[in-house]
C-alpha cells in the first residue's frame, strides 16, 4: 500500500511539469516557425507541432486558464491564418497581376477558421487575465519598449490582427459577402476599442451598412443597437432600426426607436420625415402638420412639404366617412382649413418643382376649387321653397359662388394638363368644368382630345 501511495505522489508533479512542458514546446516550435518565415521559407511542420502542443496544454486543468497559454494559442492560430492567406495569394498570382486587387481577393477568399480562433483568444485573455491584457494595451499606446520579448510579439500580433480584420472586412465586402463583411467590420471596431480604448465609429458604421447590404435583419438590428448602446450613434442607426423593426412586423419597437432618434437628433430630416409618415398613417394630422412645418422651415424650397401639408388641410376641410367615402359636414373652422390648404398648394406650385410634384400640386388645387364649387351648387339645389322665399338672394348667391370656384379651378387644371398632356383624368375634369361654366367650344375641344386618346 505504501508503495502505491509513494508512486501516486511521485507522478503528480511529473504530470504537472509535463503539461507546462507542452506550453514550452508550443513556444519553442512557434519561434522555430517564425524564424523560417523570416528566412522566407516557412516550414509548416513547426507550426503544426506548436498547434498540437498548445491544444494539449489548453485541455489541461493546470494550464488551460492561464493568459500566457491563450496568448500562445492566439499567436499560433494567427500564424496558421497567415499561412493560408499566403497560399491564397500564390494561387492568384497567375490570374490577377495587380498587387492590391490580388490582396483584396485573397482576403475575401481565405478560410477564416484560424483567424476566428485567434480573435476568440483575445477575448478569452481579457476575461481570464485582464491585468496581462492591460499591460499589452499600455505597451501599444505608450510604447512597446516597456514589453518583454514574448509580450511584444503578442502585442504585435494583436495589432496586426486589428489591421487584418479591417482588410478581411474590405475583402469580403468587395467579394459581395456582405454578411461576413458585417461581422469583420464589427470585429475590427471591437478590437480597436479593446486595444486602444477608442470608439471606432467608422468600422461599427461599416458593419451596419454591410448588414443592410446583406438584407440580414437580425444583424441590422444587432449592430445598429450596439452603436446606440455604445453612445456613438448617428441618425442612420435609429432610422435603420426603425425600418428593420417595421420589416419584421414590430411596429411598437420601431416607433420607440424613431421616438428616441427624434429626441437625440431633433433636426434630422430623415427621422422627421419617417415620423411624419407614421403620423399620417395613424391619422394624427395635427402632429404631421407640426413636423411638416418644421421640415419646411429647414428646407423652404422643398415643394413636397407644402403639397403634403396642403393635402392634409384639404382633407381636414372636407372630411369623409372612412367606411363609405361619403362627404361629412364641414368643420366649424372650414374657412381656415380651406385657406391653409390653398396657401400650401400655391406655395408648392410657385416653387415649380419636377413634373410629378408640379402636376399633383396643380391638380390638387384645381380639384379642391372644383369640389367646393360642386358643394356650393349642391347646397343651392337643396334649398327648400321656404328658404328661397325667406331670402331671395340665397340661391343666386350660392350659384354665383359656385361658378366663381369652378372658374378658379380651370387654369390650374389647364396648367396640370401641360405637365401631363395625355392625362385623361385632367381632360375629363376640364370638359365638365367647361360645360358647367358655359364654354361649349372648349368642352368640345376637350371631348375630341379624349376620343383621340382612346
Amino acid at each position: 500500500m505504501k508503495k502505491v501511495a509513494i508512486l501516486s505522489l511521485a507522478l503528480l508533479p511529473i504530470f504537472g511539469v509535463a503539461q507546462k512542458a507542452k506550453v514550452q514546446t508550443a513556444w519553442r516550435s512557434l519561434n522555430d516557425y517564425e524564424a523560417t518565415v523570416k528566412d522566407g521559407k516557412p516550414d509548416i511542420a513547426y507550426l503544426n507541432k506548436a498547434k498540437e502542443a498548445i491544444d494539449l496544454a489548453l485541455a489541461n486543468e493546470e494550464t488551460k486558464n492561464q493568459g500566457k497559454t491563450h496568448a500562445y494559442k492566439a499567436r499560433i492560430s494567427y500564424a496558421q491564418y497567415q499561412y493560408s492567406l499566403a497560399q491564397e495569394l500564390k494561387k492568384l498570382e497567375a490570374t490577377t497581376p495587380d498587387k492590391n486587387e490580388r490582396a483584396m481577393l485573397a482576403y475575401g477568399n481565405a478560410p477564416l477558421t484560424d483567424f476566428e480562433q485567434a480573435n476568440d483568444e483575445l477575448s478569452k485573455i481579457q476575461e481570464l487575465d485582464p491585468k496581462f491584457m492591460e499591460t499589452i494595451k499600455e505597451g501599444l499606446t505608450k510604447g512597446t519598449s516597456m514589453l518583454g520579448e514574448d509580450d511584444l510579439k503578442f502585442a504585435m500580433v494583436a495589432q496586426q490582427m486589428k489591421m487584418e480584420s479591417g482588410n478581411i472586412a474590405s475583402g469580403k465586402y468587395k467579394a459581395k459577402k456582405y454578411d461576413e463583411a458585417a461581422d469583420y467590420f464589427y470585429k475590427t471596431g471591437f478590437m480597436n476599442t479593446m486595444l486602444y480604448k477608442v470608439k471606432d465609429t467608422s468600422n461599427f458604421y461599416n458593419a451596419c451598412v454591410s448588414a443592410a447590404k446583406a438584407k440580414n435583419n437580425a444583424k441590422i438590428i444587432e449592430y445598429n443597437k450596439k452603436m446606440i448602446d455604445g453612445k456613438i450613434a448617428s441618425p442612420y442607426n435609429y432610422e435603420s432600426l426603425f425600418n428593420a423593426n417595421i420589416a419584421k412586423g414590430d411596429s411598437t419597437t420601431a416607433l420607440e426607436y424613431l421616438r428616441k432618434g427624434r429626441v437625440a437628433f431633433p433636426n434630422d430630416m430623415g427621422l422627421l420625415n419617417n415620423e411624419t409618415n407614421q403620423f399620417l398613417a395613424k391619422g394624427k394630422q395635427q402632429e404631421a402638420l407640426t413636423n411638416l412645418k418644421a421640415a419646411s422651415e429647414k428646407d423652404p424650397n422643398n415643394a413636397l412639404f407644402y403639397l403634403v401639408s396642403g393635402n392634409i388641410y384639404d382633407n381636414m376641410a372636407n372630411p369623409k366617412d372612412k367606411a363609405t367615402g361619403k362627404d361629412l359636414d364641414k368643420p366649424a373652422n372650414f374657412d381656415e382649413m380651406f385657406k391653409n390648404a390653398e396657401d400650401n398648394y400655391s406655395k408648392a406650385v410657385a416653387l415649380k418643382p419636377a413634373n410629378d410634384l408640379l402636376y399633383n400640386s396643380l391638380y390638387n388645387l384645381g380639384a379642391m376649387y372644383n369640389n367646393y364649387g360642386g358643394y356650393l351648387q349642391t347646397k343651392a339645389q337643396a334649398l327648400t321653397i321656404a328658404q328661397i322665399a325667406k331670402d331671395k338672394t340665397l340661391q343666386p348667391g350660392l350659384e354665383a359662388k359656385s361658378q366663381e370656384f369652378y372658374k378658379k379651378a380651370i387654369p390650374h387644371l389647364e396648367q396640370a394638363l401641360t405637365v401631363k398632356p395625355d392625362d385623361k383624368a385632367t381632360m375629363g375634369a376640364l370638359r365638365k368644368l367647361y360645360l358647367l361654366t358655359g364654354n361649349e367650344a372648349k368642352a368640345k375641344e376637350m371631348n375630341d382630345k379624349l376620343k383621340a386618346g382612346k
